[in-house]
């Protein structure tokens, strides 16, 4: 009985290998790893552009007080 079922899960592991390496099954899997790669992808680069946006921003409202500063300084000197 015991090697009845040993060799049921060779062939049947035999079959997953089979599946696993023919070409119309690696085609869509390919496809489908590709576009979750893209899907990464894009959400890292909107990611990074929306930091970049906001140290931007950052930079922009230092500016601002610095000059704010600057003018109050002038003002009072």
């Amino acid at each position: 009985m015991s090697g009845i079922i040993q060799i049921t899960a060779a062939l049947f592991a035999l079959g997953v290998v089979l599946t696993l390496t023919s070409e119309s099954f690696a085609m869509p899997v390919s496809r489908v790893v590709e576009a979750a790669f893209d899907g990464i992808g894009y959400r890292l680069a909107l990611r990074a552009r929306s930091r970049a946006q906001k140290l931007k921003a950052r930079r922009r409202a230092d500016r601002r007080r610095e000059s704010r500063v600057r003018e109050a300084a002038y003002s009072h000197g």
